[in-house]
């Protein structure tokens, strides 16, 4: 299985370089058109989104009775994320419940708090996205060759936001974790999560998305003049891209998967008949920031890390023979 993930990652990576050469006019187009002031403030949007889910992390912990500084919490995430680069889905949370561990969590509070703000991050997502529906429906008539998988894609995601908001009801979602235990033999939560809890959870996701969406938007407004009806769609589209290559365990961090919905939602809003190139090649850029984000935070994470230890080793009396 491991071997045919590996495979399937790397076809797919083939793939969207075998696309960067064929539009490459385009796609540089696209690059040498976005301004280092967009693309700055691009990457500091992606940040304050990470932040956000940081804090969606921590708010999550706090709901299972267990907290952890924020400084402590942002090197479990922003370490332990680096995992989803490999093929796979579980990587990430292997490595954010070994941080955990470090952090004086057990390691399945850790992994509790993980798929709980993954789950209400979902909920998040796709009540972010329905927001931003009818930009998304008039973004995929304009499209005719892909429009109806966009509408078809688009129609499923109005059918799981019903089933997500019941699923993230505080009653509903202790059952889930509790049935959860139960098959990985893990003793079971002594109480319900709460309204607060959730709602802090999903406020903070809410906010990393908004962010998110903004990101993207500040790279198509270097290319052409979205709007505000760019701006919802961007928001909506960024949301349902990351949610659904979340999901897609076969590609590293979604490879692929987000591009494709990326670039269905940003053709409508740029000129001219090279747009879908324009719109990978700001996909591309797009995934290149967040790479870059998670290195950056990852690094500062890691340095606050060794910071500690040096004045834990310096605090510490040394016992003379």
């Amino acid at each position: 299985m491991t071997a045919l993930k590996i495979v399937l990652a790397v076809a797919i990576a083939g793939f969207m370089v075998y696309s960067v050469v064929t539009q490459w006019k385009q796609v540089s187009q696209a690059w040498l058109g976005l301004a280092w002031q967009s693309v700055a403030l691009s990457l500091v949007a992606a940040i304050a989104g990470m932040l956000a889910n940081v804090m969606a992390w921590r708010a999550s912990l706090k709901d299972l009775e267990h907290e952890v500084s924020f400084v402590s919490a942002a090197r479990i995430n922003f370490i332990g994320a680096l995992g989803k680069y490999l093929p796979g889905s579980v990587w990430a949370y292997v490595m954010q419940m070994e941080f955990g561990r470090r952090a004086g969590l057990p390691r399945a509070r850790a992994f509790l708090a993980s798929i709980v703000a993954l789950g209400l991050g979902t909920t998040a997502a796709l009540a972010v996205g329905t927001l931003a529906l009818p930009s998304l429906f008039d973004g995929a008539k304009a499209a005719e060759s892909y429009g109806s998988s966009v509408r078809v894609a688009l129609y499923i995601v109005m059918v799981l936001v019903p089933i997500a908001l019941i699923c993230a009801i505080p009653q509903v979602l202790t059952r889930l974790i509790q049935l959860l235990l139960r098959v990985l033999r893990r003793p079971p939560l002594t109480h319900t999560l709460s309204w607060g809890g959730v709602l802090r959870v999903v406020g903070w996701a809410a906010v990393g998305w908004v962010c998110f969406g903004i990101h993207l938007w500040l790279l198509a407004n270097a290319q052409a003049a979205p709007g505000v009806d760019g701006l919802f769609r961007s928001i909506g589209a960024f949301a349902l891209a990351l949610t659904v290559g979340v999901f897609a365990i076969f590609a590293p961090s979604g490879l692929g998967v987000r591009e494709a919905v990326l670039v269905a939602a940003l053709v409508p809003s740029l000129p001219g008949h090279n747009a879908a190139g324009i719109a990978y090649g700001i996909a591309l850029m797009s995934r290149m920031l967040f790479i870059l984000a998670d290195a950056l935070m990852a690094g500062a994470a890691a340095l606050t890390t060794l910071r500690d230890r040096r004045s834990a080793r310096v605090a510490t009396p040394q016992v003379e023979d």
